[in-house]
């Protein structure tokens, strides 16, 4: 012990006296505090404290590997193999405490880099600890791979080629690797290999929602497999090292070797067990015959369900059990039918179908289900009732630039209504594949992202139980209490979602019916667009009698939703896709003037026929010129790509009227009259055809949606004209 303490200060001395190594971590530490302390005192409406280490973590963990690749194989070059320290090798020091001694110095040299990991500026202790413990294990992980490594590959090759070797290894391992076999070939089980699990491509932790709470098992295998094979690393360093002079131990030398070798492939066996059960979902969806082609698909009919009434419970291994019952109208989609066909997704195992409080025989194909309706009596409402249960992982590379299309892990839930967690009614395509190639399709996509999810208008009863965490939906919420939840919501589109997550935050301000639920550290952001949002909220309710939506909730994540949109009572936003984001706080109340407006764009190719979006694209015209008093010039030079804009001042470039005459004449005559003082008569007759209907739902889509009226340009002149009393 002592020749190993001695050997240690050495090599203290040596790091430390050079001038180099000895700032780099005082350097790294500087630029970390500035970067934090600039995030921290940041009020726009893009702070976000965790976002800004992160991408801190991205670029600067990848350049102090380069060090540690430096060092590593600096350490064992500077007094093991160069030539003329052979003599040392006559030295009664084994190897062992060499090499030993250098790799425990050089790694506590680097742990000098994890100090910088802290993310606590404003958040709860128990919430700062676990992130900041979440990034430090993960720095020293990487440090003890890459010095491994780094050590190898001096002990293994003897010219200083190893420099050049060892540069592209570093090269290889933080940047190549990603863009060639993670990204271009899709071997995400290679992503334990990466050097810097921070510059992963998929955003795996980059946000607070769904990373690490979700990814844990993950994170615990992968992190067992990197130290085993970090050993090994060192074991065959040893090994090499120990050939160049006689000893007495080369048996049990490649006895040890043998024996790291093994302890790496067994701790391979957990990690590579849960890929290949992932890919062994997507093969199995992929020879599926049921499954339909993205270029081929049918949307297919569906009937109407009066009601929902699931009960879903979780079990503490994180197994859903399911009870849902359907009332079904007779109709002519149902009735005289010989089966009744049903939707519900393949990662939940039938354990009873029921129809009229019978047990009925079905037969089943992946997602669909064909339940025998033979017995049941004509002339009454079907009462169909599903019992199922199972656990819900769903692996989807490439989805949405997450891994997982739905979940429930603990208090980290995903269930949207498009993965038919529930049952849905009719034969509907939840996942779709891509064209053959090679004679087999090769990639899986979602039926919600294509559009050809149907769902039928009627009631929803749900009850959620045994979740240590409130969930969230766009049903209103009747009852809470610990470990259960009671929602409830009438005649509405039956795609009904569920979103949970640790240490989340409600946020809400007095007498204002709107609430925010977010992550931790976008807290203070969304209390600043929460009180932006009051008073725009404000602005409209003097005027607008009363908003077509329901909206009381806000679910503002890191990631998750591609743009804002509104799933019944809530709005479902995320930090990582708003391309301008200091409007968010515009596009959530124009969710709930408008809604989604999913048909928004569908009218450019003839806008005289129906101008209701540029009559709702005017709703905020008025707004930034009464209250923000911005001329038409400053509105496209500084608000270019909201929809008011685009709308109404810039010239479209396709369709029947490629100048845009009908919005930009449209926007004018709004001008002058505000400018004449017949404000109140303009919003009067926007109010009117409010009433009337311009919130512009995807009707095409779904038939079960009433239709709006289409408004068409001379509607809008007829009504201006009388409401201006203009002759």
């Amino acid at each position: 012990m002592h020749k190993w303490w001695r050997h240690s200060l050495l090599e203290l001395r040596l790091l430390f006296g050079n001038p180099l190594f000895a700032s780099m971590p005082i350097i790294y530490a500087v630029l970390f505090i500035v970067m934090m302390l600039q995030a921290a005192s940041g009020n726009g409406a893009d702070h976000n404290l965790y976002t800004a280490a992160y991408s801190f973590h991205m670029l600067g963990h990848t350049m102090t590997l380069g060090p540690a690749m430096l060092i590593g194989i600096l350490s064992i070059r500077r007094d093991i193999s160069r030539r003329s320290f052979e003599w040392n090798h006559s030295l009664p020091v084994p190897f062992f405490t060499l090499l030993s001694s250098k790799y425990v110095v050089s790694l506590l040299y680097f742990s000098l880099f994890t100090l910088s990991t802290s993310v606590s500026k404003g958040i709860a202790s128990e919430i700062a600890i676990m992130h900041t413990m979440q990034i430090a294990v993960q720095y020293e992980v990487s440090y003890m791979v890459t010095l491994a490594l780094a050590m190898l590959l001096g002990a293994s090759i003897p010219n200083r080629i190893v420099y050049l070797i060892g540069f592209c290894a570093w090269m290889f391992g933080t940047f190549f690797m990603e863009i060639y076999i993670i990204s271009e070939l899709k071997w995400l089980p290679a992503q334990v290999f990466h050097l810097n699990q921070f510059f992963l491509q998929s955003n795996r932790y980059e946000y607070e929602n769904w990373g690490y709470g979700l990814l844990t098992e993950d994170i615990q295998l992968a992190r067992w497999f990197v130290l085993a094979f970090t050993l090994m690393l060192l074991t065959v360093c040893l090994f090499l090292l120990n050939r160049r002079r006689p000893t007495m131990l080369l048996r049990a030398g490649w006895v040890v070797v043998l024996g790291a070798f093994v302890l790496t492939a067994i701790a391979a066996v957990p990690y590579s067990t849960i890929w290949s059960e992932r890919y062994a979902q997507i093969d199995n969806r992929l020879e599926d015959p049921s499954v339909s082609y993205v270029n081929d698909t049918e949307i297919g009919s569906i009937y109407r369900v009066s009601s929902y009434d699931i009960k879903l419970k979780r079990l503490p291994n994180d197994e859903l059990l399911v009870t849902a019952r359907l009332n079904i109208p007779l109709s002519e989609e149902v009735s005289g039918k010989k089966q009744l066909p049903l939707t519900l997704n393949r990662m939940f195992k039938l354990d009873r179908v029921q129809l009229q409080g019978v047990d009925a025989p079905y037969r089943r194909q992946g997602e669909r289900i064909s339940v025998s309706m033979a017995g049941v009596a004509n002339g009454n409402d079907i009462q169909a009732e599903l019992t199922y249960r199972g656990h819900v992982m769903d692996f989807m590379p490439g989805y949405s630039s997450e891994e997982f299309a739905a979940y429930s892990v603990g208090p980290e839930v995903k269930l949207e209504g498009h993965m038919a967690w529930y049952p849905l009614p009719g034969h509907q395509n939840v996942y779709l594949k891509n064209p053959e190639e090679n004679n087999r399709p090769t990639e899986m996509y979602l039926g919600g992202e294509y559009g050809v999810m149907r769902y039928s208008i009627g009631d929803m009863r749900l009850e959620v139980e045994g979740y240590p965490v409130p969930l969230y939906t766009g049903m209103k919420e009747l009852e809470r209490r610990p470990g259960y939840q009671r929602f409830e919501v009438q005649g509405t589109e039956q795609n009904v979602s569920l979103y949970g997550g640790k240490f989340w935050r409600e946020i809400r301000l007095n007498q204002f019916p709107v609430m925010v639920v977010t992550t931790p550290y976008l807290e203070k952001t969304s209390k600043l667009m929460l009180r932006d949002l009051k008073k725009k909220h404000d602005y409209f309710a003097k005027w607008v009698p009363e908003f077509k939506g329901s909206v009381d909730k806000i679910l503002y994540l890191g990631q998750g939703f591609r743009y804002p949109r509104v799933d019944h009572s809530l709005i479902l936003s995320s930090h990582q896709y708003t391309y301008n984001i200091s409007n968010l706080s515009g596009e959530w109340m124009n969710s709930i003037l408008f809604g989604n407006q999913d048909a928004i764009y569908n009218y450019y190719e003839h806008p005289e026929r129906d101008v209701r979006g540029k009559i709702s694209s005017l709703f905020w015209y008025v707004y930034y010129i009464e209250e923000k008093g911005l001329s038409d010039k400053e509105l496209r030079s500084a608000y270019l790509n909201l929809r008011s804009v685009q709308q109404l001042l810039f010239k479209n470039g396709d369709g029947s009227d490629p100048q845009n005459k009908i919005g930009i004449s449209m926007a004018k005559q709004v001008r002058r009259a505000l400018e004449e003082g017949r404000g109140h008569q303009v919003k009067e007759l926007l109010v009117h055809f409010y009433q009337q209907g311009v919130r512009l739902p995807d009707t095409e889509r779904n038939k079960f949606l009433d239709p709006e009226k289409p408004i068409t340009y001379k509607e809008w002149q007829q009504k201006w004209d009388a409401m201006m009393n203009v002759k």
